[in-house]
């Protein structure tokens, strides 16, 4: 098949699954592209609706880490989970302290038998960026953070400068003393 033609039937399948994913999204309230388990408690995917967050409640998810700029609901709509709200612009890194923070309310939230659900618009830079910084946390380096994500969640794609500020974290935590936890493989 020449170049062209698999540029365009990529192109094409790309534009098919971002419309069943949408259409997916109206009807069930949460993307089809939007759920995956990276660990037994760690799920990161893309923004949900209402009908969505009782999806994830059932589900078992007890915290939700949103990367978003916006929040779309107020905290009473989040039917007893927490939830940590670290706004952050599209195609740009989280800052440091995002990243700590997220990491450690995602520690907290695990290891008191919760599930975390981390979440962007689509689950393909910032969400995975914070889930590597979870991951981080518990000791993993880089390059296995971002592998067991992205093996489980194939189409993530972080910016450069948001894997330049992941390794600055992976160095800042490679001098921190932290739990030590086994993060199990699903």
């Amino acid at each position: 098949m020449p170049r062209k033609s698999k540029s365009l039937w990529l192109i094409l399948v790309i534009f098919v699954q971002k419309v069943y994913d949408q259409s997916h999204r109206i009807l069930a309230g949460i993307p089809t592209l939007k759920r995956s388990q990276i660990t037994a408690n760690l799920y990161l995917g893309g923004q949900y609706n209402l009908r969505g967050l009782q999806i994830l409640k059932r589900m078992g998810i007890t915290g939700i880490i949103n990367m978003r700029i916006t929040s779309i609901y107020t905290e009473a709509q989040y039917m007893g989970m927490r939830y940590l709200h670290l706004p952050t612009s599209d195609n740009t890194p989280p800052s440091m302290e995002a990243l700590q923070a997220g990491a450690k309310f995602a520690h907290d939230e695990i290891s008191g038998g919760g599930k975390v659900y981390i979440h962007c618009r689509q689950g393909q830079g910032r969400g995975p960026s914070m889930a590597i910084a979870y991951l981080l946390y518990t000791g993993l380096t880089y390059e296995d953070a971002f592998a067991l994500v992205q093996k489980v969640r194939t189409f993530i794609r972080p910016t450069a400068m948001q894997v330049l500020r992941l390794k600055e974290l992976e160095a800042f935590y490679k001098d921190q003393p932290r739990p030590v936890e086994v993060i199990p493989r699903v």
